[in-house]
């Protein structure tokens, strides 16, 4: 027997650079506690999305090249990801093939996606236009290069964080890591707290690290405004979409503006930096929920 699709749509959470599932863990609590459900998974690692969707026979049915009822093009987008490190490209594949499953499974869903999340999931955007999605929010993430010159300079920095993984090791880089400006606000958080964020940065290899950066760069991203406009399309087809961003992170509040400008719902979030959901879980998962409001969320959005 078919179970019957839930009538508040479920969430799809993206993790940024050297996360994992659980960083997502107090804005998941909220949303399960709404009568959302919610599906993680470990962009470094494919193997778990069966258990992650709980559809077991579907999935395996994919991965083998059969044919999955209502989406024909599912098993070729997982078979594709089955190394998601291979390439940008592929880790998009497996980001829309999962939501593809959990639209057959429980509706379509709102992907969310922070940092290095955010940038995967509006490239996967951008590559999968016609996505079955109920909204979109996007927080703190890279929207692409503005232009060559920047796809250059963001190839070859990513070159060099890489090279400094291989050569120092993950411990090393995550000590240079922490002192970077976009995580200034991170060291006013508890030391409890910071020391979760630390073992998570540390939960993979150097080796894995380094290769997610040399494949999923911003660099290999389409530009940032063939990007604003798949996001800004999604807004005028009727599907929700929201960028969000700390007031205190400058860097991604200027995206945030340029989001705003082409006609994206945006809000900033006051009193918090890069990491809005770590560093104000309350406060994101109520504006993750609420751009599914009628009218869309628009408190706090840039004037």
């Amino acid at each position: 027997m078919k179970t019957a699709i839930p009538t508040k749509p479920p969430y799809v959470l993206l993790h940024g650079f050297a996360q994992t599932p659980a960083s997502w863990d107090a804005v998941v609590q909220r949303l399960q506690a709404a009568g959302h459900r919610t599906y993680v998974p470990d962009l470094y690692e494919s193997k778990g999305d069966l258990k992650l969707l709980g559809a077991e026979g579907a999935l395996e049915d994919a991965e083998q090249g059969e044919s999955v009822e209502g989406d024909a093009g599912a098993e070729g987008a997982l078979a594709s990801a089955r190394d998601p490190l291979a390439s940008l490209g592929a880790v998009c594949d497996r980001v829309a093939a999962i939501v593809r499953l959990v639209a057959q499974a429980d509706g379509a869903p709102v992907l969310v996606g922070y940092s290095m999340g955010g940038r995967i999931a509006a490239e996967t955007v951008v590559r999968h236009p016609n996505l079955p999605l109920a909204g979109l929010v996007l927080e703190s993430a890279g929207l692409g290069p503005s232009d060559e010159a920047a796809r250059a300079t963001l190839a070859e920095r990513n070159a060099t964080w890489a090279r400094r993984l291989r050569e120092e090791g993950a411990a090393a880089f995550m000590d240079w890591w922490e002192t970077l400006p976009l995580f200034a606000t991170q060291r006013d958080l508890s030391s409890e707290v910071r020391v979760a964020i630390r073992a998570e940065r540390e939960a993979h290899s150097a080796e894995l690290l380094a290769r997610s950066l040399e494949a999923w760069g911003a660099h290999h991203q389409a530009a940032e405004a063939a990007a604003l406009s798949a996001v800004s399309d999604l807004a005028r087809q009727g599907v929700p979409v929201l960028y969000v961003a700390g007031v205190l992170d400058e860097k991604y509040a200027a995206v945030a503006a340029r989001a705003h400008a082409v006609g994206v719902p945006v809000v900033l979030v006051p009193n918090v930096g890069h990491n809005v959901h770590l560093e104000s879980p309350s406060a994101f998962g109520g504006i993750a929920e609420g751009v599914l409001a009628e009218g869309g969320f628009v408190e706090g959005a840039l004037a």
